[in-house]
């Protein structure tokens, strides 16, 4: 049995949002809420969660912790979203997780994913679990896990239909998830107006607890508590210090919790030159094709992207597909004047945006109805971007070669 495909069924499609956490409530309190039997840490935001959670979770490990990570979506395979200790849970391990869940059809693909997570890192007795939220803050099933750390990336525009058109709303609603914390942090890209919004008076910057900086040669200077370190940025992109300082400044929390010792500088620099995440401006091989490949899905993550462009001293020809719901136009004009050629195509997923819509935000593209078609008709170099699944369906066919 395919663990996607025994998830990804009824009314647990991977489309299907509810608002509201009585459901999921109800199914973890009949099974004990093991959510509740290891302390958290929980990263919420529009952009860069993913990104802030996995380096946060290679600096407990890298300081003698056993943890949990849980992430959404998955690229190629749905066991990426529960790991431990840095590693994805074996597809049996989920699947049983999975099936004990079967009487409970009601519950959505994140939340029954939430609760596989829970059941498991409850069973592995982790010393510590580092939750990415979902879509939002009031109503994300990682909020039942009650966190006592919490940290906010960033507020951006991202499901306007369901979080609010407003900053402020944005704010608001993902600032519930900080509210509840004993310890929350911001990252430097929630901006200083929207902070009365956020609902979290304890709540303070990342950058007054450490400080980030280039180091030139790709390696970044990080300070905290007297203590310094230069590593290798284990990430592209600029944007991405300010993850690593978010992600530092909970794992700095995490010491003030008395979860772990000090912070240490080589420890630090260990765990961030072993680290990997595969979709952040990273590049793979597809089919003897050298790809660099940026999931970038919604507005935010396409302008700093865009930034990123302009440093650069070559041009990419760009692959580009998103889903119905993101504004492709605005994407579009952060992203067409950067590249050369451009292929839009279609994703295989119900909520894929049509190849009519692609074409008419990109004039003068061409049209493939696949990711690998559309990567043969483009010269290298390649940029693919646009969607988390459309980088997932190119590192899918890379592994299958």
């Amino acid at each position: 049995m395919l663990v996607d495909v025994a998830v990804n069924r009824g009314p647990r499609s991977v489309g299907r949002i509810r608002p509201g956490l009585e459901e999921v409530r109800r199914v973890l309190k009949e099974r004990g809420n093991p959510q509740l039997d290891f302390p958290s840490i929980l990263v919420v935001g529009t952009n860069g969660k993913g990104s802030t959670a996995a380096m946060l979770d290679a600096l407990l490990r890298a300081h003698g912790l056993s943890s949990g990570l849980f992430t959404s979506p998955h690229l190629v395979r749905v066991e990426e979203r529960v790991r431990l200790n840095g590693i994805p849970v074996d597809k049996t391990v989920l699947e049983s997780a999975i099936e004990s869940l079967d009487e409970y059809p009601d519950l959505t693909y994140f939340e029954t994913m939430a609760a596989a997570a829970f059941q498991i890192f409850s069973e592995a007795e982790v010393d510590v679990a580092v939750l990415e939220a979902g879509m939002g803050g009031s109503w994300d099933a990682t909020r039942l896990a009650e966190s006592a750390i919490a940290g906010l990336t960033n507020i951006g525009s991202d499901h306007a239909g369901w979080l609010g058109a407003e900053p402020a709303d944005v704010a608001r609603d993902k600032g519930r998830a900080l509210a509840a914390a004993q310890m929350a942090v911001t990252g430097s890209g929630v901006d200083d107006d929207l902070v009365t919004w956020i609902g979290a008076p304890a709540a303070r910057p990342a950058r007054s607890l450490v400080r980030c900086s280039d180091a030139g040669g790709g390696r970044v200077s990080m300070s905290w508590d007297g203590r310094n370190a230069i590593a290798r940025m284990p990430l592209a992109g600029t944007f991405q210090r300010d993850n690593l300082e978010l992600a530092l400044a909970l794992a700095l929390e995490t010491v003030n919790a008395g979860w772990m010792g000090a912070l240490k500088p080589l420890l630090v620099r260990e765990a961030l030159e072993g680290l990997t995440w595969p979709g952040r401006l990273s590049v793979h091989n597809v089919r003897g094709r050298e790809v660099l490949t940026d999931c970038a899905h919604n507005l935010e993550a396409a302008l700093a992207l865009a930034d990123h462009l302009d440093g650069l001293d070559r041009r990419y020809n760009l692959l580009f597909s998103c889903l119905e719901d993101k504004p492709a136009e605005l994407m579009a004009e952060a992203l067409k004047e950067r590249v050369g050629d451009i292929v839009v195509c279609r994703l295989d997923d119900e909520r894929a945006m049509s190849l009519e819509r692609l074409a008419t935000a990109f004039p003068g593209s061409e049209v493939a109805g696949t990711p690998l078609m559309g990567l043969d008709r483009l010269g290298d170099p390649v940029l693919a971007a646009g969607s988390i699944r459309l980088v997932g369906a190119l590192l899918a066919s890379a592994e299958r070669v």
